[in-house]
């Protein structure tokens, strides 16, 4: 299955740096990870040393498709043998053959593309792809499947024409997901019982479930095994089915290929109390969104397996998709469909809930994309432990966030986070480590390597790579003063402040990641209570601001003082609050609910 890392760095090459550097930085990384960006001079040049070679290639929606000269077999003459393309993302410069399961940067193949060979030159190690099943005991569909799955009307024959298998022991249809080569390189079952969902997939690749015939270029994404099902077996004549492997999670580029060849995608998806529907939107950006069409989730337009039960028809509801990109002027008609889908969907809207603090979602009702929050509290307060179990509760719950750490190192944080999910110290513990450290890296959480004061441009170079790879929906920066100082122009640091907050809040809203910035405070007196006006800096700050976050620590000028957070500003709803904060040692933990667990836990006597 794949595993989001413990430390997950993100490297990039800066466009100033020679070509041979580039090639050196690039083989000291693992080839087959290709998280370098690209450089747009670099493809360029790329494209024009094809058309020298007189190599065919094709400018693709996502991806560059050319001849694979990475692999040891040659294309047939008599068919072109098709299936040995590769592929190069057009964002990420990532160099995927789905024959040859090689995966590298492009400034690692560009030697293979030249002529003559340069000295010293070596093919990179290839493995063919042969994903082995973890399930040996399948058989065809049988009346059982048919009957456990509930779908009126539905045969056993019908499901093995899409390519489902049965596996009786555990009462689980199974499909092969395969790449843009029709290799198999994963497998996704349903569990019939609790209508779960599990994907196993090698981690340097990944593959898509697609029904339909091979000429076809109009097709609708689906969300989950449900929906697959449904449009599979009624016959939607226009379209083939494409399942996602990971549902509404994250997308891996490796599956891009496989769409290349549809001029035409219809998000046509299932949402959940975690993932809203403009998720699609995000994914539409990565597919390149002049090709996407998106049915909103309205009452009479519902997800295809729902709109099978309630009897209605799946060609009329195809028909009534819209395009995900609008022009630069829009009509209330043209949002209409969108204000009534939030209407029908306020609590998806409102965004994902907390489960270790339930006040804020009464104040802030979620946690939404798109938006900018900032977070601000005396020196010493407990900002970076907070807002830690803050993001992990929502990693947890399936959001993928990438952490910007410039005060304190990836160890130490990861270290902290790692202490929240269990519950108490690992020190006298280390017999427990493996077991926590494998569940803990399942979490979809990154960290940027930087350290220390850091210019904007990485940084956000950084960001929109991890927005467009991992699907990151959350950033947080660890603080922001750590940005400031480091600009070749001289200016005033409240100018300095105020464009880099203005940089994120202009990446929030267009790439509808929500990102948090972690601020000080204006040096006050420590009496003071600290309001909107006491972040640092100008007032632009809080004014672009959608949720302004103020811990306030009272203990510091008051015996019995107590500390909280205060949330001053919340442009979604309004709703303004506090939240005590009690703090748990042990766990490091600010959560009321964790706290009650383990003191009730500490009451009740072990079972032996």
């Amino acid at each position: 299955m794949r595993r989001a890392g413990l430390i997950k760095p993100l490297l990039r090459i800066n466009n100033n740096k020679s070509r041979e550097w580039k090639k050196n930085y690039a083989t000291q990384v693992d080839p087959n990870l290709a998280e370098c960006s690209l450089d747009p001079k670099e493809y360029v040049e790329f494209k024009r040393q094809l058309r020298q070679l007189n190599l065919p290639h094709k400018d693709g929606n996502t991806c560059l498709q050319l001849e694979c000269r990475l692999c040891n077999r040659q294309p047939s003459q008599k068919t072109g043998d098709q299936g040995l393309l590769a592929y190069v993302n057009k964002r990420t410069g990532a160099f995927m053959c789905p024959n040859c399961d090689v995966k590298t940067s492009l400034a690692n193949a560009l030697a293979a593309y030249q002529l003559p060979t340069p000295a010293g030159y070596r093919r990179l190690p290839q493995i063919q792809p042969l994903h082995k099943s973890r399930f040996p005991h399948l058989v065809n569909v049988t009346a059982e499947a048919c009957e456990a799955l509930g779908v009126k009307g539905l045969k056993e024959d019908q499901l093995n024409a899409i390519g489902a298998q049965w596996e009786p022991q555990q009462q689980l249809l199974h499909f092969k997901l395969r790449n843009a080569a029709q290799i198999v390189v994963g497998e996704k079952v349903l569990h019939l019982g609790d209508r779960r969902e599990e994907t196993f997939q090698d981690s340097s690749s990944s593959g898509l479930l697609i029904h339909g015939a091979a000429n076809k270029t109009k097709a609708v994404l689906v969300s989950n095994l449900m929906d697959f099902i449904v449009l599979s077996t009624q016959n939607i004549e226009k379209h083939c089915v494409v399942c996602l492997p990971y549902g509404l999670t994250t997308l891996p580029q490796e599956c891009l290929p496989g769409l290349e060849r549809f001029k035409e995608l219809i998000f046509w998806l299932h949402y959940d109390a975690t993932h809203s529907w403009d998720a699609a939107r995000a994914f539409a950006l990565k597919m390149d969104e002049r090709r996407c069409l998106l049915i909103r989730p309205t009452e009479t337009e519902p997800a295809p397996h729902l709109a099978l039960d309630r009897r209605l028809n799946l060609r009329h509801i195809l028909a009534k998709a819209t395009p995900v990109r609008h022009k630069a002027i829009t009509t209330f008609g043209a949002m209409r469909n969108d204000i009534l889908s939030e209407l029908q969907n306020i609590e998806k809207v409102n965004g994902v809930k907390w489960k270790r603090f339930p006040v804020l979602n009464k104040l802030l009702k979620g946690h939404r994309r798109g938006e900018l929050t900032i977070l601000t509290g005396p020196t010493g307060s407990g900002k970076t432990t907070f807002m830690s179990e803050y993001s992990l509760d929502l990693a947890m719950q399936g959001v993928s966030t990438l952490w910007g750490s410039f005060e304190i190192r990836n160890t130490r944080l990861a270290t902290t986070l790692l202490r929240q999910y269990v519950g108490y110290p690992l020190d006298d513990r280390l017999k427990e480590f493996d077991h926590w450290a494998t569940e803990f890296e399942r979490l979809p959480l990154y960290f940027m390597t930087f350290h220390g004061q850091q210019p904007l441009k990485p940084v956000l170079e950084a960001i929109e790579h991890a927005s467009y790879v991992h699907d990151v929906m959350h950033v947080i920066i660890d603080n922001l003063q750590f940005m400031m100082g480091v600009s070749s122009i001289r200016s005033d640091k409240f100018w300095e402040q105020d464009s880099i907050i203005a940089a994120f809040r202009s990446f929030a809203t267009k790439h509808n990641v929500h990102v948090t910035l972690v601020m000080h405070p204006r040096k006050e007196r420590q009496e003071d209570e600290l309001t909107t006006s006491s972040v640092f800096g100008t007032a632009k700050a809080t004014q672009e601001a959608d949720n302004v976050l103020i811990i306030q620590d009272k203990r510091l000028t008051s015996v019995r003082g107590k500390k909280y957070l205060q949330i001053a500003k919340n442009r979604y709803s309004g709703d303004l609050g506090i939240m005590p904060l009690e703090f748990d040692k042990d766990a490091l933990s600010y959560s009321s609910q964790i706290q009650s667990a383990k003191r009730k836990r500490e009451k009740t006597p072990t079972e032996t």
